[in-house]
Parts: structure tokens; C-alpha cells; sequence
């Protein structure tokens, strides 16, 4: 798919260490990585996903 890689929820939940059921509330709150809805099915480009991961970062000093 246009040389992007696409995780599914299972997927995206064990590399953050959370649940699917999490991820879920997290897309109905407008919270998380943007995804794509294909057949029911939901997918996340992972390049969405780095930059999701680059967006909660915290600066400890502030």
C-alpha cells in the first residue's frame, strides 16, 4: 500500500503496551494516532503513529 506500513489494532496496542479496548476509547475521545477505516477494519500508518509517540512527550524541567 503505496510503500507505507500499516499496523492493525492488535498491533498498535502491543506496541504502546495497552489494549485494544483502550485504543477504542481513545479514537471516540479524538485522542491517539490517526487512523484509516478499510472494510470495518481499522489501520494505523505507522509514520502516524511515530509522530503520535513524538506529540506526548513531557519536559521534565517544565
Amino acid at each position: 500500500m503505496n510503500g507505507k506500513t500499516y499496523v492493525d489494532q492488535p498491533g498498535l496496542a502491543a506496541i504502546l503496551n495497552n489494549t485494544v479496548k483502550c485504543l477504542a476509547a481513545w479514537r471516540a475521545r479524538g485522542y491517539g494516532p490517526r487512523f484509516h477505516r478499510i472494510g470495518g477494519k481499522i489501520w494505523f500508518d505507522l509514520d502516524d503513529v511515530v509522530e503520535f509517540i513524538n506529540s506526548t512527550s513531557v519536559d521534565p524541567a517544565a
